[in-house]
């Protein structure tokens, strides 16, 4: 796949544009930001904000010899996600000035998040890796149960590196 593929499906006030807002998940953006340039672009094209949105899990237990408090942990693993969303947008952002963005960090797996958020979404934005070793576009577990599950329609974009 060389090019968006969107899977047209959710209710009927998603489906119309009748939200007003562009969904993107943002994950390890790596060296392409096929997927953000696109969300942006659907977003001005759109007329309607963008709401970037990083999902991160604190694990159970910290493999590190001095542990710290879990408050301290949690908040270590959020501004984790905090500077992912402004590595991933920077660029972006400054070349759409007029397109409102929300950055948002919640806590939780990704795909439960993002199918909770698509409800009031019009559109969903996922990013798609090409493993050199395989033919095709490998999906990983969030795009795959998004594609199922989320309620409104998804885009799914392939990374170019």
């Amino acid at each position: 796949m060389h090019c968006p593929v969107v899977v047209v499906r959710g209710g009927e006030t998603s489906r119309a544009g009748r939200h007003g807002r562009v969904l993107l998940g943002v994950a390890d953006p790596g060296p392409d930001l096929a997927s953000v340039r696109f969300a942006f672009r659907e977003a001005e094209a759109r007329h309607c904000p963008l709401e970037a949105v990083s999902a991160w899990r604190c694990p159970a237990q910290d493999a590190r010899a001095h542990p710290v408090p879990a408050a301290e942990f949690a908040a270590e693993h959020e501004a984790r996600a905090s500077a992912l969303l402004d590595a991933a947008l920077k660029s972006a952002a400054a070349d759409h000035p007029d397109v409102p963005v929300t950055r948002t960090n919640i806590e939780g797996p990704a795909h439960k998040v993002l199918r909770d958020l698509s409800v009031t979404a019009d559109l969903l934005v996922l990013g798609a890796h090409r493993r050199h070793s395989h033919l095709g576009l490998q999906l990983g577990r969030v795009a795959h149960a998004l594609l199922h599950h989320a309620d409104c329609p998804v885009a799914i974009v392939p990374q170019r590196g």
